[in-house]
């Protein structure tokens, strides 16, 4: 089930004699997450990097095999063993073992989509969900004009972060437009009726990066056409949507992502603490399709253009 690896920071904590003094009471904190191939194995290190930098220590890993039939209760024996006291799980299998390790230890969950009915009572953890706020903060900075945002998605899966994103939208004095649709059928119509009705730029369509109410084959190719002949912003929480045309994207900070879920991780630990049970991604990089805002004539100062951690086109 789990294999044990320890990266030492050896040279680090060297460098750095006095903050490990200063830590010598950090409490051991162990990772666990499925054995996998790259490019999802430097995500899961560049995780525990950013936790290392934050603690101050090295964090151990262990990693899971799903051919393996080793129990949980083995896995928790072995943390005790090296006296492990707070655990962060990562990925869809961290997050599977994540309620009977929870039985033993403090738990975090990370680096998975994950929304407040699927994680275990008494854990808390930090969704791959860009937070709205950090979205709409971006729309703003690149298009000051906007001033409503339509949104359609399926509260199945995103009433939860509409609710941050209509308050988060309110603060910042713009008018966000929800519609809630439970299939593509009528997300479609919704669709299109609102591409029918979009009259200038001042509208911007969000695109949840969790969304069951966008066709990817046929939907989406429709949506980004339509926005390109009619000057409009589109921008989503998915990547891949800048890549195919949307203007902007943010997506995890993997290194920040880490520091965060060490933090919380800390807060874990802390007696009769009551800590939300999942919290929307703030470590967040930026990504433009520059060819996209080109089209749309915005103009980005060199101070924006350096914030940009991805562009596209890439040639």
């Amino acid at each position: 089930m789990f294999r044990r690896i320890f990266f030492p920071l050896w040279l680090a904590l060297c460098l750095l004699p006095v903050c490990v003094v200063s830590r010598a009471d950090t409490p051991s904190v162990a990772i666990v997450y499925p054995e996998v191939r790259e490019p999802y194995l430097s995500v899961f290190q560049e995780i525990a990097r950013g936790m290392e930098q934050e603690l101050g220590r090295p964090v151990g890993h262990y990693l899971l095999n799903e051919s393996d039939t080793v129990t949980a209760e083995r896995l928790i024996n072995s943390l005790k063993n090296d006296r492990i006291d707070v655990v962060v799980t990562l990925g869809r299998a961290g997050l599977a073992v994540a309620k009977p390790l929870s039985a033993a230890f403090p738990v975090v969950i990370g680096a998975t989509m994950i929304r407040p009915d699927e994680i275990p009572r008494g854990l808390t953890g930090i969704s791959l969900t860009p937070a709205p706020e950090a979205m709409f903060d971006h729309l703003k900075k690149l298009v000051p004009d906007i001033k409503k945002i339509t949104v359609i998605y399926d509260p199945r899966q995103t009433a939860w972060e509409i609710h941050h994103a209509e308050q988060a939208a309110s603060e910042r004095g713009l008018i966000l437009n929800a519609q809630p649709t439970e299939n593509l059928r009528d997300s479609s119509e919704l669709f299109r009726r609102i591409l029918q009705e979009v009259k200038d730029n001042s509208i911007a369509l969000w695109l949840p990066r969790e969304n069951a109410a966008m066709d990817e084959q046929s939907l989406l190719p429709e949506v980004l056409r339509e926005a390109w002949e009619k000057n409009f912003v589109v921008f989503s929480s998915n990547l891949e949507h800048v890549r195919k045309g949307a203007l902007f994207s943010l997506y995890p900070d993997n290194f920040g992502m880490g520091r965060s879920l060490a933090n919380l991780a800390l807060q874990q630990m802390q007696p009769n603490g009551k800590l939300e049970s999942v919290k929307l991604l703030r470590d967040l990089l930026v990504a433009v399709n520059l060819r996209t805002a080109d089209h749309l004539g915005l103009r980005f100062s060199n101070q924006t253009r350096r914030e940009f951690a991805m562009v596209f086109p890439t040639r």
